[in-house]
């Protein structure tokens, strides 16, 4: 009889062995899935907060609102191998969702007969970086009575300064007082 409960015993304590082990690797596997589940619901998160982003954004829209800001000393720009700065401030705050200006560029060009007008003209934001720098170039030789006109958008950073900065790299003009550009902000673009 002590022999039977002995190896009772002995199969108990091998079965109880088992069911220990096999506890301990259920265990292990359900820490696995719920540490599964939690990056999962992470990365649901992730995914959720990205859909939801790119919807805002596609919903968002952009507003072009015309305008006429006039700065006197770049009405009538005759500039003959010379380079200037000129800073104007906006007259008016813009809007604070305001994302870009555009700038006219007019050239009357009445002279011709080996006449020139030429105007290269860095223009940004007082206290933006390389990034929001607008190029402009002009280049008009021997034209007899002809305009020119163009609008480009200055990037704008109403966090930053009120003042625009265009900065005259090259000049060469001549055929007189009838060659000349004239630089405004013609509107803004809000986003």
């Amino acid at each position: 009889k002590q022999w039977y409960q002995r190896r009772v015993r002995g199969d108990l304590e091998l079965k109880l062995a088992k069911l220990e082990s096999t506890i301990d690797h259920l265990q292990k596997q359900v820490s696995d899935l719920q540490l599964g589940q939690v990056k999962q619901g992470a990365e649901l998160k992730v995914a959720t907060n990205m859909a939801s982003s790119a919807l805002d954004q596609s919903n968002s829209t952009w507003s072009l609102t015309r305008t006429q800001i006039l700065f006197p000393s770049l009405e009538k720009i005759a500039l003959h191998q010379t380079t200037e700065t000129y800073t104007e401030t906006l007259p008016t705050p813009l809007p604070v969702n305001t994302r870009a200006l555009i700038v006219s560029v007019f050239c009357y060009f009445w002279n011709g007969a080996n006449s020139h007008a030429y105007l290269n003209v860095d223009v940004q934001q007082e206290g933006s970086d390389e990034g929001g720098l607008a190029r402009l170039e002009n280049t008009h030789f021997n034209v007899y009575a002809n305009t020119f006109y163009y609008e480009v958008m200055i990037p704008w950073d109403t966090a930053l300064s009120d003042k625009i900065v265009f900065a005259v790299k090259s000049s060469y003009q001549t055929g007189g007082d009838k060659n000349w550009y004239r630089l405004r902000v013609v509107g803004y673009v809000t986003a």
